[in-house]
């Protein structure tokens, strides 16, 4: 029996200001990805009466993508693959005489005809069919995309695809150098005794065809970037990204081209580097000027990314996912949950405030909320469905329907409807119409199958969410004031049952979006999610696909998790880190939230005389704080700041102390007496979110989700925690303006048998087959010769030192307790108060 047993120190910590998450949360990354796969829309055909001239708008498009071409100077490759040797000047001056011969001579209906003739899809606009023709004549047929056989289309300066992948996704496939094919082109009848027959004809044999003017200068190419304060991303990260760019990073601002920062840093006062550069006329802009510059691949002009402007007045109503990261925290950490749960009547309605309540019929509560993530159709969008009673009888039908996190152009309706039957057969065609489905197997049976471009289903469950229902700003305070319980465990509970860090949590993974309660969905929802991570990280194990077509898989991951766990950022995950940080630990935080909000209910209006004594009942374990003139604390004290690191930010550096410890005892699992008889015990700290406690002293630690090559989830389905409290550290997410957090302790059995690894195996599988303790060895450890013992328990407290792991991708120890989900685990961290536990793990049966 391998596994781990826990007693729980709970040390609350207090943030000296705070301990900078290396992990960000918050949805930098739905910058990156702001630009979606542009759709064009399919055109009536053109009619006979069509002029023999194309317009001249169509003409003033195709010069303005060759005066694009010449801005990217390049060298060509002369002609070597057709024995012609022509520079770049000449091949623009070529193309550029060439369009404007065939806009002047040949119809869009003739352009069509030879889009046709050429296997091209022909049904686009007049303005695409302009430049998509010549294009074709010039450089010869497109071939279809690699990724998925649909037709490529010119979309701005790229090739671009919108054929389907999967039933979750459009195709993604974007390029500067599209496929061709290596065949002459076809010319209809009608254009071979145009004016241009002769030139169209000395661009048909693919032998005698230039290859296109590719832009090959990196975007930032010659410009020096200074980076301030806390970003969403690490400094490293843009780093590595802007250099790779063809940029240079500096550590001052003398001289550069432009200082990147959070609108934050200005509003709580800015750092040195800020004021300097607005001292000196320095351009200051967002942090998602380099994500947009870097995935357009050209510089984007630094006025609209400037920092003042997106601090002014003129950016308020500004949709969500089109403002910055902080300044859409902001606006969402305040903003009322439109839809606590599946009895949850929407606010905009108005109607719960005169008792409107939910319909229910044989079972059934007719409201649905529904979700599309499809970057490649540019779509991200949401529904809502509700069928409403008030107490004079009357019922209503509301429906509304627009962009996640735009007000602007939402589909907005409210009316009554005469009678029941017909309501419900209304609401099952609109379901039907939203998702491709018939809403009787959903409503009963939960069975649905995914449709291409159409909606999915977010499950909500019959409760309250905890941004609903959790203690409010008001309750703060006087709640924990009149409480049983001793002051420190009343206050203790008091966060835990608070609406603040629920919202906190949501809003930096970008989850928050008012109108959806992702915090009050269902097993099968969750579940769902999970399955999802488990059959991508399956799929990348044995997946050899390179290039285009593993991005497409991970574009049509990215958007199944998005239309599943919606958010208002959504993008392209890029590597493991961002699976684990956005997807794994979203799952997670999720599913936790979702256990607080079914433990505390609604006590946002409650009347119970003691509300936390009724939910510290509720949790079934015991907490106690532990005096600090204690033996016990002082070996807390002096583990934790042995094994941790101050982070550095910029200029400053961020810290961590205790405010308080606790001790607890968690009914969900053995007792310390019973933990004390498993072998191999080492006291090791873990990490986790204040918004994850409830779950954990409920319920204890579960493993991880998947398995994934990086930090916390390279040992598979395992409970992990470490020896250096600066790993935990960073699982707290703490910030500034929310200094506080948890950091747990916990008393762990290794089992019998121990596997040393330095780097993620190849398989988790046989680890979690084995149910053996696994330790991955960091580049830094504690220092063995001050380690000591605690109750008959192995405390690894030591001053950091490098290890002779130089190579590891663990910058410290973890420790892997592999188990299934039959394992009772244990406890949690963060920065708040540093609170600590003392959790076993054991073996159960389930």
């Amino acid at each position: 029996m391998s596994t781990a047993a826990e007693h729980l120190v709970v040390v609350a910590n207090h943030s000296t200001p705070v301990v900078h998450e290396t992990r960000s949360h918050a949805y930098s990354s739905g910058n990156e990805e702001k630009v979606a796969t542009r759709k064009q829309k399919a055109a009536a055909k053109a009619s006979e009466g069509e002029s023999e001239h194309s317009p001249k708008k169509a003409k003033t498009d195709t010069e303005e993508r060759t005066k694009d071409v010449k801005k990217e100077k390049t060298k060509n490759d002369k002609g070597e693959e057709n024995g012609n040797e022509r520079s770049t000047e000449e091949i623009i001056a070529e193309f550029e005489k060439f369009c404007k011969e065939t806009s002047e001579h040949l119809s869009i209906k003739q352009m069509r005809e030879i889009l046709e003739a050429n296997g091209q899809d022909a049904g686009e606009s007049d303005d695409a069919v302009v430049p998509k023709c010549q294009d074709v004549l010039f450089y010869g047929p497109l071939d279809d995309c690699p990724v998925c056989g649909g037709p490529l289309k010119i979309s701005d300066k790229n090739f671009s695809c919108s054929g389907v992948y999967t039933e979750w996704s459009t195709c993604t496939f974007t390029t500067k150098d599209p496929p061709r094919r290596n065949e002459p082109t076809k010319l209809p009848d009608s254009v071979k005794d145009s004016h241009v027959a002769e030139l169209l004809k000395t661009h048909q044999d693919p032998k005698s065809r230039l290859r296109p003017v590719l832009p090959t200068e990196k975007p930032l190419k010659g410009m020096m970037i200074c980076l301030a304060g806390r970003l969403t991303r690490t400094h490293q990260y843009w780093k590595s990204k802007i250099e790779k760019a063809g940029g240079k990073v500096a550590n001052s601002v003398m001289g550069v081209s432009c200082l990147v920062v959070s609108p934050a840093e200005r509003e709580r006062g800015g750092s040195s580097k800020l004021t300097e550069a607005m001292d000196k006329g320095i351009p200051v802009v967002r942090e998602t000027w380099l994500s947009d510059s870097i995935e357009k691949e050209e510089p984007q002009p630094l006025g609209a990314y400037d920092i003042a402007s997106d601090l002014s007045v003129g950016g308020k109503g500004v949709p969500l996912y089109q403002q910055d990261p902080s300044k859409e925290a902001l606006e969402t950490i305040t903003s009322e949950l439109k839809v606590y749960g599946k009895r949850g009547v929407h606010k905009d309605t108005k109607l719960q405030d005169v008792g409107g309540q939910i319909l229910e019929q044989d079972g059934i509560l007719y409201n649905c909320a529904f979700t599309l993530s499809d970057k490649g159709a540019g779509l991200n969008e949401y529904c809502i469905m509700q069928l409403i009673t008030v107490p004079e009888g009357q019922l209503y039908m509301y429906y509304k329907k627009g962009k996640i996190g735009n007000l602007d152009g939402v589909d907005e309706k409210l009316e009554e409807r005469d009678n029941v039957d017909g309501a419900i057969q209304e609401f099952a065609k609109l379901f039907e119409g939203v998702t491709g489905n018939k809403f009787e197997p959903w409503g009963r049976e939960k069975k649905i199958q995914k449709r291409l471009k159409k909606l999915f289903p977010i499950d909500m469950d019959d409760g309250v969410e905890v941004r609903h229902g959790g203690l409010a700003l008001r309750q703060l305070g006087t709640a924990a004031l009149h409480c049983k319980l001793e002051p420190k465990v009343a206050k203790f509970m008091e966060v835990l049952c608070s609406q603040e860090i629920y919202r906190y949590a949501m809003m930096e993974m970008g989850l928050d979006f008012p109108d959806l309660p992702l915090g009050m969905v269902t097993e099968m929802h969750l579940k769902r999610c999970e399955d999802t991570l488990h059959e991508f990280a399956e799929i990348l194990r044995t997946n050899i696909e390179t290039g285009p077509k593993r991005d497409a898989l991970w574009a049509d991951f990215s958007q199944r998790m998005f239309t599943l766990l919606p958010s208002t950022r959504p993008y392209v995950f890029r590597d493991f880190t961002d699976i684990a940080d956005h997807g794994a630990a979203a799952v997670e935080t999720i599913r936790d939230i979702n256990v607080a909000s079914r433990l505390i209910g609604d006590v946002s209006g409650s009347t119970l005389d003691d509300p936390l004594f009724e939910r510290y009942k509720q949790l079934g374990c015991s907490i106690s704080p532990v005096e600090k003139d204690s033996d016990d604390y002082k070996m807390v004290a002096n583990y934790l700041e042995k094994t941790y690191e101050p982070i550095k930010v910029g200029e400053i550096s961020y810290g961590v102390s205790i405010k308080d410890v606790f001790a607890v005892e968690v009914s969900a699992g053995p007792s310390f007496d019973e933990i004390k008889k498993l072998p191999n015990k080492v006291l090791l700290w873990c990490g986790t979110r204040s918004s994850n406690l409830l779950r954990h002293l409920e319920k204890s630690f579960l493993p991880s989700v998947c398995f994934l090559p990086v930090a916390g989830y390279m040992f598979g389905r395992a409970i992990v925690c470490s020896d250096a409290a600066a790993e935990a550290a960073r699982y707290g997410f703490t910030a500034v303006d929310r200094p506080e957090g948890f950091l747990v302790l916990a008393v762990a059995s290794l089992g019998e048998q121990v596997t040393e690894l330095e780097g993620a195996p190849e398989d988790a599988a046989e680890l979690e087959e084995k149910k053996h303790g696994v330790i991955g060895r960091g580049r830094k450890k504690t220092d063995e010769s001050e380690h000591t013992v605690w109750n008959d328990v192995k405390v690894p407290c030591g001053k950091l030192v490098q290890s002779e792991h130089k190579d590891s991708p663990l910058e410290y120890n973890e420790y892997a307790l592999v188990a299934i989900p039959t394992i009772l685990s244990f406890l949690l961290k963060n920065e708040v108060f540093v609170e600590e536990f003392g959790v076993l793990l054991d073996e159960v049966k389930t």
